[in-house]
């Protein structure tokens, strides 16, 4: 008969998916996962199999997390618009410094195992471009509350903001000045103007 699991699962995977956010997937060691998770090596493989199937999982949670609650910001509200620009408030000027250097899990992903793994790049991409499609869909609705004019066109809009993220999650790990970060927004939503 197996033996149950003595921990919370989705706990230690949280866990290993702020070390992998943190160190990378090649700096992070088995033992560093397990000192993390604070479970036995038996343990951890019996759960989540090898390192990289660790990494794929926390890959899925960190979309859970993150991206699931994206899309549901972006859908409420009466001001699509607005719920733009309190996202890009939220995600960069409301972080602390660690945070920012912390950087997106996707992002770091992809910068760190492109000539590596192209699965893991493809899945964290994959992953991102439910970001696009969210911000498209937001755009969308914005045009058809007179938010957005109609000329605009939602899916360049929604890459160019999509762009936008990954570049500063990538500048945040080099500067956390909120100053020089809210410049960068400042601008970059200025694309979202009527006329």
């Amino acid at each position: 008969m197996p033996r149950t699991l003595e921990f919370d699962r989705q706990d230690v995977l949280f866990k290993a998916m702020l070390l992998f956010n943190e160190k990378g997937y090649a700096a992070c060691s088995v033992q560093n996962l397990l000192d993390a998770m604070a479970l036995n090596r038996g343990s951890m493989y019996a759960a989540f199999g090898d390192k990289r199937t660790l990494y794929l999982e926390a890959l899925n949670l960190y979309e859970q997390l993150f991206i699931e609650e994206f899309e549901k910001f972006l859908s409420v509200g009466d001001s699509p618009i607005r719920n733009i620009h309190v996202f890009f408030e939220i995600a960069f000027l409301g972080l602390n410094e660690g945070q920012l250097r912390a950087g997106c899990f996707f992002v770091n992903t992809i910068v760190e195992m492109t000539d590596i793994d192209q699965e893991l790049v493809a899945a964290a991409g994959f992953k991102l471009g439910r970001l696009e499609t969210a911000l498209e869909k937001v755009l969308q609705r914005a045009k058809k509350m007179g938010e957005l004019s109609k000329d605009k066109d939602t899916v360049a809009i929604s890459r160019f903001l999509g762009s936008t993220i990954k570049g500063l999650r990538i500048t945040c790990k080099e500067t956390q000045d909120k100053e020089y970060i809210s410049s960068i927004i400042k601008t970059a939503l200025m694309v979202l103007e009527a006329c």
